[in-house]
């Protein structure tokens, strides 16, 4: 007898180990599901989540308990400190449907922050160079920058990884998707042609300082994922945008990333350069 029931209770024992097995897959199929769909926004949602004030709060746990029953609305409220906290970990499931309930109670504002940070990390990258003479204006460069990375930007075909993203985001809304997928293209041309309209002064003014002793100066600006190469060239007229897989030669180039910077290596060079000359 106790040999059968010892059997009996080990069956018991692997069927349990079976099911637990089975919903610790279906877990880890739902936080891929999740991870797929919110990509490089994952963290961003969950802190904007247990950041919810109390009335939005209970909104979504009304709504969660609609769905999903009584029973898993209130584990979810008396879980959420432990969650908020780290002390118990949000599994794949629960958030997944949690979080699908957040967009159409989401204000634009944090959306557009959370698309802005995707897209910082998942978004394309591009290479462009402009050939920019003493007496080209300002901004005929600003604008040639602006022109190239609107076609960039514009015919970008987007991922369909990522266009789940923005579909998680608009929650179904076709006119909300295009002002995320519009204010993205907006921040790209904005900080290109920002990081432009510091630059090329301050290019055109090492120039100058540089006198005869410098013919052509590039500085490669790296805004996000763009990498512009500026070529000051005191032999060409105007400007005009080039292939930037052609290297360069005989110019002093320097790397940048942040558009605020101003070309300190670059006069160092020249006055040591000129100090160094012997007078006569």
């Amino acid at each position: 007898m106790s040999s059968t029931r010892y059997r009996g209770g080990s069956r018991s024992y692997y069927r349990s180990r079976s099911v637990g097995h089975e919903r610790a897959l279906e877990h880890i199929a739902a936080a891929r599901r999740l991870t797929a769909e919110l990509g490089g926004m994952d963290q961003e949602v969950k802190k904007y989540f247990f950041g919810l004030p109390p009335g939005v709060m209970s909104e979504i746990l009304v709504e969660y308990e609609r769905i999903y029953g009584r029973n898993r609305r209130e584990y979810a409220e008396e879980t959420i400190p432990k969650w908020r906290s780290g002390k118990v970990k949000m599994g794949g499931e629960v958030a997944e449907r949690l979080f699908n309930l957040l967009p159409p109670r989401m204000p634009l504002g944090v959306k557009y922050k959370l698309v802005e940070g995707l897209w910082h990390h998942v978004g394309p990258s591009s290479k462009h160079r402009i050939r920019v003479g003493l007496d080209a204006d300002l901004a005929q460069v600003v604008e040639l920058a602006r022109s190239k990375i609107t076609e960039f930007v514009v015919n970008y075909k987007i991922p369909e990884s990522i266009e789940r993203r923005f579909d998680w985001l608009s929650a179904g809304d076709v006119s909300i998707k295009q002002m995320l997928l519009a204010h993205i293209q907006e921040i790209e041309k904005t900080v290109v042609v920002e990081a432009i309209r510091a630059q090329v002064p301050v290019m055109m003014e090492h120039m100058g300082t540089a006198g005869s002793y410098t013919g052509r100066l590039a500085q490669i600006v790296q805004v996000g994922k763009h990498e512009l190469e500026l070529l000051m060239d005191k032999t060409a007229t105007g400007a005009r945008v080039e292939d930037p897989s052609i290297p360069l030669r005989s110019a002093i180039s320097i790397r940048s990333k942040a558009p605020a910077i101003i070309f300190w290596v670059i006069t160092a060079i020249v006055v040591l350069w000129i100090i160094s000359r012997p007078h006569r």
